[in-house]
Order: C-alpha cells, then structure tokens, then sequence
C-alpha cells in the first residue's frame, strides 16, 4: 500500500473552507495520491480528476476511471467530501477510499457516513509458510481447482479446523504469478464491497487482466453479502474484468449461498479434515500404530494434527490433550498475558477476533504474545487460530488460571465484544445468530435478533437526546433509573453519568440508622403515580366486597410513603449494582444493601405484603448489587415470595398484584419469576405452574397498550425455558409496536404506568437481547464452553441401564455398515449432551442446574471413552456399555443398532 498522508492540502485550508477551496484542495490531494501508482498501471485506474462548480445544482469532484473497458465517471458531492474531510467522523477514508466509495452502486444515501474501510490484503508472509506446510492434493483441492479453470465461482464448506483458508490460501498463491488477487476475511465486519474496489485501485494491473476474489467465512456476516455480488457484477459488467469469486464457509451454510441469482451461483465443493490429516500422518514418518491416537486427539482438525506431529517430533511421543494446552499456553506465566490470551480464545472459539483499537492497556500482552507465536495478527486484529485450538486454551484458563471468576465468562467476553465493537461487527454478529444455531446447524427461522438490535439503536439515541434535556425525565425516579438502565446496556456510558448526578442527588440513604432512603427536597413526580396505586388498590377492594384481600391489608390502611420509598430501594440497588464499571461506587451499594436489610420484614417480605411485586423489584436490585440466594436478605425475600397466602407468603398458583389495574396479575407474575430465577431458585413445581398459568393468559399482556407487561413475560419466559424460540414471535411483535411509538409517540390514560413505558420497555428489550445472546452464543460455542479432557485420568463412574442382547461369540466383528451405525450412535449421545449443556450452562448457576452440568459432562466423558475404543473388534462388553449410555442419556430417540453376528468376517 503506498505510503501517504492524506488530505494534506485539505488540512492546510483551516476550519469552514468554502465550496471552491474545499474542492480544489481535495482534487489536489486525490492527484497527489494517484501520481503515486503512475509506475505501474492499477486494475482500476485513476485516469482524471475535474472539479465542477454549478449555482443550483451542486459543486461536485469528477473522476474519470477506467479499466479493460469505457471509463466510468463518478460524481462526489461537496458535501460528501466535507463529511470525509473535516470533523472527526472521516474513519481513515482517504481520497483513494472515497472513489472507491463513489464507484459502488448509489453508494451516497441520506444516511452515509464515513467510516473505516478493511484493506483487503493477503495473509501475512508467516502465514503462508505456514499454509504451505497443509498444500496437499485432495479430492477438494482437484476439484476447486478445476472449477476455477471452467470459469466458475466456488464456496469451499466444511466443518471448522478442515483445512478450507489453507486450502483457498494455497491456490491463490499458485495463481499469484499471473492473476491478481484480492484477499478479504468477512470476521473483520469493515471488509465489505469498498474494500474490494480500493484493492483493485491500489493494485497493480494483473498480467492475464483475471483476478481472484477471496472471501473467508462467507458465514460471519451475511449482511454484507447480496452488496459483495452486486460488486463483482459490477466489475464485470461495468469495468469489463474477468474475475473470479473463491470463498470459505461452514458446511451448514451451504443453502443459504445458493441465493438462486446468477452472481451467488458458487459451486460448492466439501472440505474435510478426515483424509488430509491421513496425509500429514503418513508424510510424517511416525510409526502407524500411534496414527489412532493423534486422530483421536485432533478430532480432523488438520492444525492440531500438524502440532501434535511436531511435538512428536520434539519429543519422540505422542502429546495428550494437557501437552497441547501446554503447548498453546507456553511461556504465559504473567496475569495481563493470561487474561488477553483467555479474552482472544473466548473470541477465537466464534471465530470472532480481537481489534487492536479494543486492546486498550493490553496491547502491549497482545504483542508479547504475538512476538511468542501463541497469536497472530492479521490487519488491524489479533486471532489465536483455530476453533479447536481457541477450545483448548480457554478451557485450561477456566481451570488452571480460574478465567471465569477473574475475567468473566466466555459468553461475557463475547458480550463485551460486540459492545466495544462497533454497530458493524454487532450487527454481523446478530444477523449470523439469526441464521445459525452453530457450526452445525442453520437455524428454520430467524430469531429477529437484529432488528430488534436496530430498533434499540434507534432508541439509544432518542433517549439520549431526551436526557440530555431533561436527565432527571420529569422528575420520574423509575423513568430515570430506567433509561439509564438501556442507555448503558448500549454502550452510552457518557448519557448514563448525566442521569446519576440527578438521581443521585435526588435521593438520601446515608443517614446513621440506615432508613429508607428519602427525596431531597421535595417528593419526586412519581409519587403521585403511588397516590393513583392506592385509589386503584381501593376500586380492587370494592369489587371484592367485605372480605378483605388475600394478605389481609385494604387500601385504606396502606402507607403510600413508605410503599413508595421500598420501591425505590430496589430501583436504586439495580441502578448502583449494574453502574458502568468506571462509575460504579461499593460504598453505595454496600449502605443500600444494609438499608434492605433494616427495611425487610421478619416475615422476608418489603411493604406492603399486599403488593408482591415491590419485593420481587428489591430482589431484582440486590440481583444487580451481585447477591443471590446465598445472602440471607435476598434468600427470607425469595422464600416469602413462593409462601403460600395460607401460610403467610404472596403465592396463590400465582402472584396478584394487589393494586388492581397497576401491575396486573400477568407483569406481576412474570416479574416475580424473574426475580427468583436471577436470585438463583431452581425451578421448582409453584414456578412451573406460576409460568404456565401465564402462558395460558398469552391473550392478556399481548394486548396493545400492555407493552411493558409483554416486555416482562418474555424476560420471564427466557428465564424459565432456557431457550430463545419460544420469545421469537412476541419479540417481532414487541419491536414493531416500539418502532410505530417512536414514529407517533402516544400517551395512553388507560395504561397507569405510561410514563415509564419506552425507558421500561427499552431497558428490557436490551437485556432480553443480552440473555439470547448469552444462549445463542452457548450453542455456538457447542460443546467446547463446558468439553472436559478427551482422555481422563480417571473416567468418572456413571449410571447405566443394563441391556441384554442375544449370545453370539466373543470373536464376532462388526461389518463396515454396522460400525458407522455405532459410531453414528456415539454422535448421537455426544450431540443431545452437547445440546443439554449449551441449555445449562449461563448465568444461572444453581445447585440444582450444576447438578444437571456435572451429570451430563460425567455422561460425555464416559462416551469419549467408549468411542475411543470403538473399533471392527469391539467386544459385546463395549457395545452393552455404548447401548444402555445411549438409551439413558437419548431415551425413546436412540434407535436399535445392528450388533455383530457369531464369527462373522468384517470384510464381507
């Protein structure tokens, strides 16, 4: 890339230029810029810029380009170059970049905005090398070969670790010679069409006038495809180059390549691990009788093959599971290089990677470990290598170096990704989540991930506008708490710190006896909402005649304050306890968590115990304050709550709100839930028929109007289930009736709560997002999050059901079909325990769910023994042993497998 500095005249012409001088200081620079490729002739050449200056339509930078065909002439508009040139919004576009903008398909709309651009640049001469230690001639490698020679494009599939990137990374540098090519790896979310059009300007004039486009993980973001193709047609059409699309995708998102257009008509060929790990075993000199063991311990993938060959080498044995993680993790003894390489890894396992613009004060880690080969970078980002390498490494963090307490959860880490990382790479990653189970598995329906994302985004920034005007939001304590709560959950940490200096300023809780907390000043506008709460708490009376209501408090008798001031201790305990992690104060949340304790009645409830749903908002607070059921507050609140109203508790087969038409009995249900799954409760049967009942009035918080009912059903819903599809339809339909409110905002007399409905709303569809996230991310993390040694020390003991199969002898031999359908049985079992943990495992620890995690990962070490001695020769004591785990761990689904007969000959 030639070596330049940008936009020198335009920096020199100071603040505010007019039109003239802007244009002519720009059209200087791209000539300067170009003058620099004169030598040697682009694949797309510069041939002229002009200005144009037009009273009435518009002063416009004119540039002349030109391939094998007509040159094409792209109009830049003054204000599309004073977007890119002046402010701090220009991203690196420079004036190369901008033509390259200007060469896409009406590529200036209403909403363009500058921004960073991927170069589009081959792997790293390290790379290579090592890539051309994997050159081998395969079945796949002949026929992507000869596809390419029939002039057609090509997807290599397969699974991840197979050897695709290698394979694509060979041939495209055999073509190298006579064919330019353009390299660009999807999982950096900047890589888009432009970066294609900047390479051919960049680039010089290929030899035979072909070029190769190269497009890895085709899967990382779909977004961006349909413009990819577009852009290829275009260079064809347009520019008359003959190029040429060579990708790498997952084997699962084989079908959605096939778009039915004549661009994306790529002609698949499978990669797979299997047969080139044969090869680097036999090239490798190590005797036959170890070749078992290193397949076994490699799993196809070819990359671990190679290390565990070279270590043979070294060490004149084969390596087991621990040396390898030894090995990935060698000579990292310091805690800033541990917790980066346990950060990459965590990414790594999605084949996400680490920018160097997130590495913040652990860029220097990030290099040492680099410079020691245990990562790589590649641009601008740093990557660990293979998705089976990255399992390694994080778990032997997460057991040696305890990474999970010390630097959050794998899940948590990818959260925080795609937080740091901009729009683009969280909405690659959402839309992938939306079409992808895992890397084995596509998804029938989309889970509305992004456009639920885009709706908040959308919102972010309404919100943000409205507290910039007004922080304390009317003086309404929960609107606050609540907008709060969402703008920090997307990332405008600056918008939450204006809202806590009005809130904290508004309330008192530091007095020497640790009271309630109080307004300073005169009470906050939502009071007068509690006001309202006891006049609807009184019509609730009145309907229900001269007995008096299940707790055995009327309206009448009720202390609206101190109803009012319990609530609030909740939402100032969540709004403390989740505080961005710069401006979150332990002094606060430490004195809020003692006034909870003087505040919580003997009985475990928070005033009044006619109103469940103030103590399930105080547990939420102190959920968020980092407590669970093991602190008694949170423990005398959550066993008060599943107390039946006969014995002196709240639940009747569910919760009632108390209060009448404020907080109906589905919010208040659904919220009290939450609160006792996120206190760490095991789903226990009043749970279980607490959901079901509000399930079945599906019909009620469905109703337009109770938005914030519905926002608190699904949350419910999504703790309950473990699962995301069954939000899917009511997360769309939630999201429209945001979408229309933004459009035309309207304030319904009907609905109390009203003026907490969009910050409520927001806050919840924002954490709702998080938790599918968090589940989504568990599967396609797979079975790696939770994978335990292949090869235990000490194989622990499980349950089997016995099973008699009829006599045969003890020489009998499985055929070649029979032993494929019991290896397939294998797969069986470690795939419904590989699904029952991705289910389990998250932020909800209880012992109850730690049970289930122990019993299931005890139940796949047992299967990764007997599959490591599954063999023609296995005997009727190992089959016995795989056919009852099979039907313990699979039930009614394990199907009945063919079992050998008496001295039958393999071969026949």
């Amino acid at each position: 890339m030639p070596d330049y500095s940008p936009w020198l005249a335009v920096n020199a012409l100071g603040s505010d230029p007019g039109a003239y001088e802007l244009l002519t200081a720009a059209h200087k620079d791209l000539t300067t810029q170009t003058a620099l490729l004169d030598e040697r002739p682009a694949a797309l050449r510069v041939l002229s810029a002009t200005t144009e200056f037009r009273d009435g339509v518009g002063h416009e930078l004119v540039v002349r380009v030109e391939a094998m065909g007509q040159p094409t002439e792209v109009r830049i508009a003054e204000k599309i170059v004073r977007a890119t040139t002046t402010g701090d919004g220009a991203h690196g576009v420079t004036p190369l970049v901008l033509v390259a903008y200007a060469l896409q398909k009406d590529p200036f709309g209403s909403g363009w905005r500058p921004r960073r651009v991927g170069h589009a640049e081959p792997p790293s001469v390290e790379a290579m090398e090592y890539y051309a230690r994997l050159d081998r001639l395969t079945d796949s490698s002949t026929q992507v070969e000869r596809q390419l020679e029939a002039g057609r494009d090509v997807v290599v599939i397969g699974e991840h670790g197979c050897g695709k990137s290698a394979l694509v990374a060979n041939i495209a540098d055999k073509r190298r010679a006579d064919d330019g090519v353009v390299w660009l790896n999807l999982a950096d979310p900047a890589d888009g069409p432009e970066s294609i059009v900047l390479a051919l300007l960049e680039q010089e004039r290929s030899r035979t006038g072909r070029y190769l486009v190269v497009l890895e993980n085709l899967h990382a973001n779909p977004l961006v495809l349909n413009e990819l193709f577009d852009c290829v047609t275009r260079l064809r059409s347009d520019f008359g180059l003959e190029v040429q699309v060579l990708a790498t995708s997952y084997k699962v998102a084989g079908p959605n390549l096939a778009g039915g257009e004549p661009t994306r008509e790529l002609r698949q060929v499978l990669a797979e691990g299997r047969p080139l790990v044969g090869q680097l075993l036999v090239d490798s000199g190590i005797d036959e009788a170890h070749w078992p063991t290193i397949r076994r311990l490699a799993q196809d993938d070819v990359h671990l093959a190679l290390t565990a060959i070279d270590l043979y080498g070294q060490r004149g044995a084969v390596p087991t599971e621990a040396d390898l993680e030894a090995y990935y993790t060698r000579q990292v003894t310091s805690d800033d290089q541990r917790e980066v390489l346990y950060r990459v890894a965590c990414l790594g396992v999605l084949e996400l990677q680490m920018a160097a613009r997130e590495a913040g004060p652990l860029r220097q880690a990030l290099e040492r470990l680099r410079d020691d080969g245990l990562i790589y970078q590649v641009d601008g980002a740093y990557l660990i290598g293979s998705r089976r390498r990255a399992q390694l490494v994080m778990n032997h963090a997460r057991r040696h170096w305890n990474a999970d307490s010390r630097w959050k959860s794998p899940q948590h880490n990818v959260w925080l990704h795609l937080q740091r990382g901009g729009e683009r790479l969280m909405k690659a990653t959402l839309s992938r989540l939306d079409q992808l189970v895992s890397p084995d598995a596509a998804r029938t329906d989309t889970l509305h991930l992004l456009s639920t994302w885009e709706t908040l985004i959308r919102l972010g920034r309404t919100m943000r506008k409205r507290s910039t005007v007004d922080p304390s939001w009317g003086d309404n304590s929960g609107a606050a708490v609540f907008a709060a709560s969402a703008l920090n959950q997307l990332n405008h940490v600056d918008s939450w710190w204006t809202i806590a200096g009005v809130v904290r300023a508004r309330w008192s809780y530091d007095a020497p006896d640790h009271g309630l907390p109080e307004p300073t000043g005169d009470v906050t506008a939502d009071y007068q909402d509690f006001v309202k709460i006891q006049q609807s708490m009184a019509k609730e009376d009145a309907i229900l005649g001269a007995a008096p209501h299940l707790a055995g408090m009327r309206a009448d008798d009720l202390d609206t304050g101190l109803m009012y001031r319990n609530w609030v201790l909740g939402l100032l305990l969540g709004f403390e306890g989740s505080a961005p992690a710069v401006h979150q104060d332990q002094e606060r949340i430490d004195r809020l968590i003692e006034v909870a304790r003087e505040a919580q009645d003997e009985d475990g409830y928070f005033y009044p115990a006619r109103v469940p749903w103030v103590t399930a908002r105080v547990i939420l607070g102190l959920c968020q304050a980092n407590l669970r059921m093991d602190h008694p507050v949170v423990r005398d609140a959550c066993n008060w709550l599943l107390r039946q109203v006969s014995e002196g508790g709240s639940f009747d087969n569910w919760w009632r709100s108390g209060t009448g038409t404020w907080n109906r009995d589905e919010a208040t249900t659904a919220m009290c839930l939450s609160a006792l799954l996120r206190a760490g409760v095991p789903m226990r049967p009043e749970m279980e028929t607490a959901h079901a009942w509000l399930m079945g009035r599906e019909g009620e918080w469905t109703t337009r109007g109770r938005e914030i009912d519905m926002a608190q059903a699904l949350e419910s819903t999504l703790l309950c289930t473990g699962a995301a599809n069954g939000t899917r339809e009511h997360l769309k339909t939630l999201f429209q009736r945001i979408v229309t409110e933004q459009r035309s905002p309207t304030l319904l007399s009907t609905a109390p709560e009203e003026r907490l409905r969009i910050p409520f709303v927001a806050a919840q569809l924002a954490d709702i997002v998080w938790r599918i996230v968090q589940l989504e991310s568990l599967k396609l993390f797979g079975d790696v999050i939770n994978q335990g040694r292949l090869e235990p020390s000490e194989p622990t003991e499980v349950p089997v059901v016995p099973h008699t199969v009829a006599s045969s002898s003890a020489g009998a031999t499985l055929s070649g079909p029979q032993l494929r359908a019991w290896q397939r049985g294998c797969e069986q079992i470690e795939g419904t325990i590989r699904e029952r943990l991705a289910k389990r495992d998250g932020p909800m620890r209880t012992p109850a769910v730690e049970k289930v995690l122990t019993e299931q990962r005890a139940y796949r070490a047992q299967v990764n023994e007997l599959t490591s001695r599954l063999d023609e020769h296995a005997d009727r004591e190992l089959l016995e042993q795989i056919d009852a785990l099979g039907r313990l761990v699979c039930g009614v689904a394990w199907p009945d497998l063919p079992w050998p007969d008496a001295g039958s000959d393999p071969t026949s």
